[in-house]
C-alpha cells in the first residue's frame, strides 16, 4: 500500500471524535485494552494473519485516540485555574507566552499563570489565561511586553461563555482547542507590571525581533488612532507576521465576503509561498536538492518561531518539515503518508485541535488538493500563463472546504473560485517584496522606506481586487448551517468520483447524487420550521435585541445590540447566528428603536446578512455614521417605514402597534432615548410592551396620551433598569406579570439600579435578567406562556392566566 499511514490516522481521528461525543472520563482499564489490542495485532502479523492483524492495529489506533482525548479532557476540566471561582479583581502572577495580540481597541495577552491571590490568601496555581486589556486613554504608548516576561496583574475572571443564547457559544470550543483554561479582563494597562524580562530566551528573542519588525511597518504605514495601522499596513502585517487583529472592519468583511480571507489569515498557503520563494532563490546557488531541502527545513522552523507558533503555521510547518525530511532521507515521499503522519503528531500534541475549524480546513484543503487537483486539471483546457493549473488548484481547494465553511461561517461564496487565480500569485509577489522590505528596513532604513511605496500600491491593488465581483451579489451570500447528514452526503459522493466505474451509469449516478447534495448545501433550508409565536430577548451584553417569531415563518427583529468604542459586532456574532440556528434567511421586519450604539450597532450586519422586507426606524440622521452604515447595507428593494404613533400591522393574528413617538414628541424631546420607539404586541390574551430606552418624562407623556394601551403581560424594562426610568405610575399602568432587564454582566453603568429592583419586587413583578439568565424566551399559543432561559434556571415552566 503506497499510503500505509492513512487508515491508522483516520482510526486515531475517529477515536478522538468518539471520545468528544461521549465525553466520558479517563479510565485506566482503557490502557490495558489498548495494550491487549496492539499485542494481539502484532501477534496476528507474526502468525501471517494479516487481515486480522490490520483490524486489531486500527482498533488500537482508535482506542489510542479515545484514551488520549479522554485523558486530556479530564486534565483540562480539572485544571485549578479553570475551577477557580471568585468575584471582583484578583492579583495574578505569571509568564507571558507570546507577544500581545494587537486589536484596534484592545490587546490580548496569553499568560501562563503560576500564582493568584484570593481574599488575601496566595495560592500556587497553574493554567493558561487569556487576558483582555483595553488601550490606555491617557497614554500614546502601546503595551510593550515580550514573550517570556514575568508579569503581575490585577484582573477579574470572565465566564467561559461570552453570551448565553439558545445556540452553542463558540468561545468554550475555541478556548479548549487552544488549551486556555480561563479568560479575564483588566480595565487598564496600568494594572499590569513587568517583574522581569527574559530577552535571552528563545521566545524572548523572537518576540523582540517580531516587535521590531512591527515597528518598521507602523512607521511606514501609520493609521488613524494612536495604536492603529493604515489599511495597507494592517494587510501587510497580516501577510508577513500573521497578525490580522488590526484589520479595519470594512477590509475584514470584504475579504470574508469574497472568500479570500484565507490569504490574510496566515496558514499553509503562506508557508507554501515562503517555501517557493526560498526554493527559487536557492536554486540559483545550489545544485544538490537535499541541501536545499535541509536549508528549507531550518528556514521554516525559523519562520514558525517568528510568528510565535500560531496553530495554522505550526500545522503547515510540521507538514512541510515531514515532507522535506522524507525527501532528505528517502528521496521519494507520498503526500498522503505525510498528511496522515502530520495529523497523528498534531493531534497527539493537542487532541482538542480536532475541534479547531482552522485545523479542519487545513487538512481538508490539503487532502482535496492531493486527491482532486489532477482529475480536475485533466478536464480543463490548456490555457496560457498557467491559468489551467491555478484554476484546478482553486477548484480543488474550494470543493474540499466548502461544506465546513458553510456550516461554521454560514457563507456560500463562489467568488473565491475566480478571485483566487489572480490573488494567489499577487500575494506571493507582495510577500516576496515584503520580506525584502523588512530586511532592508533593519539593515538600511532609507532603502526600506523607499520600498514601502511600491509595496503600498501592490497591497492597495490586492484590496481593490476583492471588489471586482461586488455587483454580482449571488456569488457570495449567507445561509443557515446545513445538517450534518447533508455535509456527509456531499463528501460521500465527492469521494465516489475517485472510484473506478464498476457498472454502467455509475458516473451518472455519482454526478447526480453529488449535484443534489451540492444544491441542498448552498440553498438550505428551503423554509424555516414554524415555531408558533415566540419572543426571545437575546443576550447581547449591555444592549437590546429582541427576536419575534410569528406563527408561520415570518420574523421581526427589534434592535441588535452594540458596543460603543468596540469592534465587536453583536449583529454579526450573536443575533445573526441565533437566526441562522432557527433556520431563517430573511427578516420580514427589521426595527431600529433609536440610533444609540447599544441598540442599533448590530443592525447593519443584519441588513447585510439577511434579505430584509421592511425596515422600521424612529429617527434618521444623515450626520450619524451609524445611520449611514445601516442605510448603505439595506437593499434598495427594502420598504422603509417611519415609526410613528398609529403604525400598525397584523401578522398571523398577532397585532403589532407603535405607540410612540408621535409628531408632537419631536418638539418636546431631544433625539436619542426620549424619542425611542415604543412598540406593543398582542396575541390572544398575551401582550408584550417594548419601550426601548424611554425615560420618566416620556413615560409621563405616554400616560397622558393613551394609558389604556400600556397594560401588558410582559414588559421589557425601559433603559436597562436605569433609576431615571420605570416610574411607579408607569409600572402600575403596565401592570406586567413578567419583566425582562436587558443588561450586560458587570456593566460600567451599574444597571440595574437597586431602587428599581426593590420597586419590582415590592409589586410582585417577576424578574428576568439577561446578565444572569442569558436569553429569555416566551412562547405562546395566545392563551398561555411557556418560558425558558438559556441559563436553564427556569426551563419549560408553564404559566397560565
Amino acid at each position: 500500500m503506497p499510503f500505509p499511514l492513512l487508515f491508522p490516522a483516520l482510526s486515531f481521528i475517529f477515536g478522538i471524535i468518539f471520545s468528544s461525543i461521549l465525553n466520558t472520563g479517563f479510565s485506566r482499564w482503557s490502557i490495558t485494552a489498548l495494550a491487549l489490542l496492539l499485542l494481539t495485532g502484532w501477534l496476528c502479523y507474526f502468525l501471517k494473519k494479516d487481515r486480522a492483524g490490520l483490524i486489531l492495529i486500527l482498533a488500537g489506533f482508535f482506542v489510542s485516540g479515545f484514551i488520549l482525548h479522554s485523558f486530556e479532557n479530564k486534565q483540562y476540566q480539572n485544571n485549578p485555574l479553570r475551577q477557580l471561582r471568585a468575584e471582583g479583581y484578583l492579583d495574578f502572577k505569571g509568564t507571558l507566552l507570546r507577544s500581545p495580540e494587537r486589536r484596534p481597541d484592545r490587546d490580548l495577552l496569553t499568560i501562563r499563570v503560576n500564582q493568584v491571590e484570593v481574599a488575601g490568601q496566595v495560592k500556587k496555581i497553574g493554567g493558561n489565561l487569556r487576558l483582555t486589556v483595553p488601550h490606555s486613554t491617557i497614554s500614546d504608548q502601546p503595551l510593550e511586553l515580550l514573550a517570556g516576561d514575568e508579569i503581575e496583574f490585577s484582573a477579574s475572571l470572565n465566564p467561559e461563555e461570552s453570551f448565553r443564547n439558545f445556540f452553542p457559544d463558540f468561545m468554550p470550543r475555541y478556548l479548549r482547542s487552544q488549551k486556555i483554561q480561563a479568560r479575564a479582563f483588566t480595565k487598564s494597562p496600568l494594572l499590569i507590571k513587568r517583574v522581569s524580562q527574559r530577552n535571552h530566551s528563545l521566545p524572548g528573542f523572537f518576540s523582540k525581533l517580531r516587535r521590531n519588525l512591527q515597528k518598521k511597518i507602523e512607521a511606514d504605514f501609520p493609521g488613524q488612532g494612536k495604536f492603529n495601522l493604515s489599511p495597507e499596513g494592517a494587510i501587510l502585517e497580516a501577510l508577513l507576521l500573521g497578525e490580522d487583529g488590526r484589520l479595519d472592519q470594512k477590509t475584514d468583511r470584504q475579504f470574508q465576503k469574497t472568500g479570500l480571507y484565507h490569504l490574510l489569515a496566515i496558514s499553509g498557503a503562506h508557508v507554501a509561498v515562503i517555501t517557493f520563494l526560498i526554493y527559487s532563490l536557492l536554486q540559483f546557488f545550489l545544485i544538490r536538492k537535499r541541501t536545499i531541502h535541509l536549508i528549507l527545513l531550518f528556514a521554516l522552523i525559523f519562520y514558525a518561531f517568528l510568528v510565535e507558533g500560531q496553530p495554522s503555521v505550526f500545522r503547515a510547518v510540521i507538514m512541510a518539515s515531514l515532507f522535506f525530511l522524507g525527501k532528505i532521507i528517502f528521496a521519494e515521499v507520498n503526500l498522503l503518508n505525510t498528511l496522515s503522519f502530520s495529523a497523528i503528531i498534531l493531534l497527539f500534541i493537542n487532541p482538542f485541535s480536532i475541534e479547531d475549524i482552522g485545523f479542519q480546513l487545513t487538512f481538508l484543503a490539503t487532502l482535496s488538493l492531493i486527491l482532486f487537483y489532477q482529475p480536475i486539471f485533466r478536464r480543463l483546457p490548456q490555457l496560457p500563463f498557467k491559468l489551467s493549473e491555478m484554476s484546478a488548484l482553486s477548484a480543488a481547494a474550494v470543493v474540499g472546504t466548502m461544506p465546513v465553511i458553510v456550516y461554521n461561517f454560514n457563507r456560500v461564496t463562489f467568488a473565491s473560485l475566480i478571485l483566487n487565480i489572480p490573488a494567489a500569485p499577487l500575494v506571493g509577489l507582495i510577500m516576496g517584496i515584503g520580506y525584502v522590505y523588512l530586511v532592508s528596513s533593519c539593515v538600511l532604513p532609507a532603502a526600506g522606506h523607499l520600498l514601502s511605496f511600491p509595496l503600498k500600491l501592490l497591497v492597495r491593488f490586492f484590496a481593490w481586487l476583492t471588489t471586482w465581483l461586488e455587483p454580482l451579489s449571488s456569488l457570495s451570500y449567507r445561509i443557515p448551517s446545513p445538517p450534518l447528514r447533508i455535509i456527509l452526503g456531499f463528501y460521500a459522493f465527492l469521494l465516489l468520483f475517485l472510484l473506478k466505474p464498476k457498472f454502467r451509469g455509475q458516473k451518472l449516478i455519482t454526478a447526480a447524487g453529488f449535484l443534489i447534495f451540492f444544491f441542498i448545501l448552498i440553498t438550505y433550508p428551503f423554509k424555516p420550521a414554524s415555531t408558533g409565536f415566540t419572543v426571545t430577548f437575546i443576550d447581547v451584553g449591555q444592549g437590546d435585541s429582541v427576536v419575534i417569531e410569528f406563527p408561520g415563518s415570518q420574523v421581526m427583529v427589534i434592535d441588535a445590540g452594540g458596543f460603543p468604542q468596540s469592534t465587536f459586532d453583536p449583529g454579526e456574532n450573536i443575533v445573526s447566528p441565533f437566526l441562522w440556528h432557527k433556520g431563517y434567511k430573511k427578516i420580514d421586519y427589521l426595527v431600529c428603536s433609536h440610533l444609540h450604539p447599544d441598540h442599533a450597532g448590530g443592525i447593519a450586519a443584519l441588513a447585510r446578512n439577511f434579505r430584509v422586507k421592511e425596515y422600521w426606524y424612529s429617527e434618521e440622521n444623515p450626520a450619524s455614521s451609524l445611520d449611514r452604515e445601516i442605510r448603505q447595507a439595506l437593499s434598495r428593494k427594502v420598504i422603509k417605514r417611519k415609526i410613528r404613533t398609529g403604525l400598525k400591522t397584523e401578522v398571523e393574528k398577532v397585532q403589532v402597534e407603535a405607540l410612540y413617538p408621535d409628531a408632537e414628541a419631536f418638539s418636546l424631546f431631544k433625539p436619542g432615548n426620549d424619542l425611542s420607539a415604543v412598540i406593543r404586541l398582542d396575541y390572544g390574551q398575551q401582550s408584550f410592551l417594548f419601550p426601548a430606552d424611554i425615560t420618566r418624562r416620556v413615560e409621563e407623556y405616554l400616560l397622558s396620551k393613551h394609558p389604556e394601551k400600556l397594560k401588558a403581560t410582559v414588559l421589557k424594562l425601559p433603559h436597562h433598569g436605569s433609576r431615571f426610568s420605570a416610574s411607579q405610575p408607569f409600572l402600575e399602568a403596565v401592570s406586567p406579570e413578567w419583566t425582562v432587564l436587558t443588561i450586560g454582566r458587570n456593566n460600567v453603568y451599574g444597571f440595574p439600579h437597586p431602587e428599581i429592583i426593590s420597586t419590582l419586587e415590592e409589586k410582585g413583578i417577576k424578574i428576568f435578567r439577561t446578565d444572569r439568565d442569558g436569553a429569555v424566551e416566551f412562547k405562546s399559543d395566545g392563551q398561555s406562556l411557556l418560558i425558558r432561559t438559556a441559563a436553564g434556571k427556569i426551563n419549560h415552566r408553564y404559566h397560565d392566566f
